[in-house]
């Protein structure tokens, strides 16, 4: 481990405990009352990325997720090398989240609390995708600032890692050992659509000089591209500290609206600076609720350099509104009389 909690200021009745492994109680009759396991992996020689998710809502009985891989040959779910995604497989009367297989083909094993799991993938009988993997935390997971955007109404925790092992790949093994973040939350959830709920961008990566960083960052306007941070964290020199203040500035594809160069500027609790440039090496639109833009990102710092993943998070009706600003798309054509 690179780094613990102490001296980040972070009360400790917000650490991560060995009963966050678990399913937590229900605390919210709402439907959209949800609870949440991510993980991610990078190849960075290949500009790919994967991610194992799972999404439970216990109010209403489901369970959605799976897994999907891109990298630089295509942009939507049907271009991608994988993609293998449920909404709604009925939720199990008796979960140890510790120890689970679900129906979608994700498995999780939790080796030490918070810290070492074991990871797999296996739809059914399937192998045009298999993974067998395992996480060692490079920190303990890292609870999201208390009141902060997005999650507002929920318990949010990241956490850096160092993910081994393979993957199985169209029949190509492929090697996975590289650093990159899962993240777990339970909470409500809801499910907006049109221009009400606010974009926001999720952004981590590290350097050879084991420096890590992650941001959320919000726009004052829509549809701008800068940013403002509302959470996040730096790990450099054996130190976590939260970050306090930032900007992040994009340069976006005109025509697709893809992320092509990020920069972050930031400061932590400690007043040591944080400047990353980084280069979308991939892209992924993954569109559900919304879009999210996902992105590999290869992240430049004064220390060193590295890989990591950019999520980029809007409504449908905003990243309309940004194509038709940008003139990647036309206004529909008005009627004659």
């Amino acid at each position: 481990m690179l780094a613990n909690l102490e001296g980040s200021g972070i009360e400790p009745e917000f650490f991560f405990t060995e009963a966050d492994d678990r399913l937590h109680p229900v605390e919210h009759p709402a439907a959209d009352w949800t609870e949440t396991m991510w993980w991610s992996f990078i190849v960075p020689e290949r500009s790919m990325c994967g991610w194992l998710y799972t999404q439970l809502r216990p109010n209403l009985g489901t369970q959605a997720g799976g897994a999907f891989v891109y990298d630089n040959t295509g942009r939507t779910s049907w271009e991608l090398p994988y993609f293998g995604y449920q909404h709604h497989q009925p939720l199990p009367t008796l979960l140890d989240l510790r120890d689970v297989t679900f129906r979608t083909g994700v498995s999780t094993k939790m080796v030490e609390p918070g810290m070492v799991y074991e990871l797999g993938y296996q739809f059914r009988d399937q192998t045009d995708f298999l993974a067998s993997l395992s996480f060692c935390g490079l920190t303990p997971p890292v609870p999201h600032a208390q009141g902060a955007p997005p999650f507002t109404r929920s318990n949010h925790f990241d956490q850096h890692g160092l993910i081994t092992g393979t993957i199985q790949l169209r029949g190509e093994e492929i090697e996975v050992d590289s650093v990159s973040v899962r993240d777990r939350s339970w909470g409500r959830r809801p499910e907006i659509l049109g221009r009400t709920r606010r974009r926001l961008s999720y952004t981590f990566g590290h350097t050879d000089a084991d420096e890590l960083f992650l941001a959320f960052c919000i726009p004052d306007e829509p549809l701008a591209d800068i940013e403002t941070l509302a959470s996040g964290y730096l790990v450099r020199d054996g130190l976590i500290r939260r970050l306090t203040s930032g900007i992040r500035r994009t340069v976006r594809d005109p025509d697709t609206g893809a992320v092509r160069e990020l920069h972050l500027e930031c400061t932590d609790s400690d007043q040591r600076h944080l400047s990353a440039n980084g280069l979308a090496r991939s892209c992924f639109f993954m569109n559900n609720v919304g879009v999210t833009v996902n992105s590999v990102v290869e992240w430049t710092t004064v220390d060193g350099s590295g890989f990591g993943e950019d999520q980029d998070v809007w409504t449908t009706a905003y990243m309309n509104d940004y194509l038709r600003q940008s003139g990647a798309i036309s206004s529909p054509a008005r009627g004659s009389r």
